[in-house]
């Protein structure tokens, strides 16, 4: 199998290496990351983790990490004449936008940046009078 003097000269060029790097980062990064997170984050019965803030600082950095390496190799791409090859940077910096959203925002729960939502807690729902001091009751319907 040859190589055209095309592909020969595409593999070589410095900014076909840099994104190749970033990429990788990207990659091992991010599952690195998130996998420190959840070992921070998950629990067994019932029991609160031990480093939740922690956690959410490692998914707050895998979030971080999915947006911003394909974004800065589309950069490097697009500026370099790499037109294809930005092209599918840019897509993956679209899906790390989408993953990552879904990601930091487990991750600012656990830092304490944003609350989670209270639970709900039913209302009692009266269904037979009920008698009060001083003669007053309270029955469903009136």
């Amino acid at each position: 199998m040859t190589s055209t003097p095309e592909t020969a000269e595409w593999g070589r060029t410095p900014v076909v290496r840099r994104m190749s790097r970033l990429l990788g980062v990207w990659v091992a990064g991010s599952i690195l990351l998130f996998l420190l997170g959840m070992r921070d984050l998950v629990t067994f019965d019932d029991v609160p983790p031990a480093h939740a803030v922690r956690g959410g600082w490692f998914l707050l950095g895998c979030a971080f990490l999915l947006v911003v390496a394909p974004l800065a190799a589309t950069v490097i791409g697009a500026s370099g004449g790499q037109n294809v090859y930005a092209g599918v940077c840019a897509v993956l910096a679209l899906g790390g936008l989408v993953l990552g959203g879904l990601v930091a925002v487990r991750g600012l729960q656990e830092t304490g940046a944003i609350t989670r939502p209270a639970e709900v807690v039913p209302t009692p729902r009266v269904s037979h009078c009920v008698e009060f001091s001083g003669g007053d009751t309270r029955c469903p319907g009136g």
